[in-house]
């Protein structure tokens, strides 16, 4: 069994076989998607399944495309219990949208104030602003997905009980085995970002790490009481 709390099944080259392997396999999968409209669309494919689930995401990244779908997100909210991929991304290639963007992450945690969701978080070069936020709105254990920021910030996301979700990519990378050492066990979950990411095979990251799979069921398993 494995624990994919973060990966973009709706931009692979064959969701509907995706979809049933792992039912198959009783595999636990959190599918994000970037726009309103994408979940959507994809949303009818997931209803009956019993181990995979859909979020709805307004990605950061796309988000000069997609501003005037921030209606629409609100108004899909009720729909489902995930919310991703949302955030910031302040890296050099979407500096330029970063007051649409800090504007468009704070309707959406408004909107998200008060319910139980589970929020997968993209905060790349922005990860003080995404947990000010966070914080304002009282926003609790969000998932940092492939967390990339500085070590101080890490007890802050700790606080909101906040979980970070790491993939083999990380395991294999200096850095990201640093941010992984100070990150508490019981805070881990597992993603493999797929399709983008080509180094995500779930078993590998753990197994680069000493990991039993136990550990992070585990995990998810109250992650997953927060929102009963």
């Amino acid at each position: 069994m494995i624990i994919d709390c973060h990966c973009h099944f709706d931009r692979m080259q064959n969701p509907q076989s995706f979809l049933y392997e792992n039912e198959l396999r009783g595999n636990y999968i959190i599918g994000m998607t970037n726009t309103p409209r994408h979940f959507q669309t994809s949303f009818p494919y997931v209803k009956s399944c019993r181990f995979i689930r859909l979020a709805l995401g307004f990605h950061p990244q796309a988000i000069e495309e997609i501003y005037s779908q921030l209606s629409l997100f609100k108004e899909l909210i009720s729909n489902t219990s995930y919310i991703g991929e949302v955030g910031l991304d302040f890296n050099k290639y979407f500096i330029n949208s970063k007051s649409i963007q800090l504007e468009s992450f704070d309707y959406i945690c408004a909107c998200l104030s008060g319910q139980k969701k589970i929020i997968s978080i993209h905060s790349r070069m922005a990860e003080r602003e995404v947990i000010n936020i966070l914080e304002k709105y009282n926003i609790s254990s969000p998932i940092f997905h492939w967390y990339t920021g500085p070590l101080g910030l890490i007890p802050r996301i700790i606080e909101l009980g906040g979980y970070f979700s790491i993939n083999e990519a990380m395991t294999l990378s200096e850095n990201g085995r640093k941010i992984i050492s100070h990150i508490p066990l019981n805070r881990l979950l597992t993603e493999s970002d797929a399709p983008y990411n080509k180094k995500n095979n779930i078993i590998s990251a753990l197994n680069n790490l000493n990991i039993d799979s136990k550990v992070i069921y585990s995990n998810f398993k109250t992650l997953m009481n927060t929102i009963r």
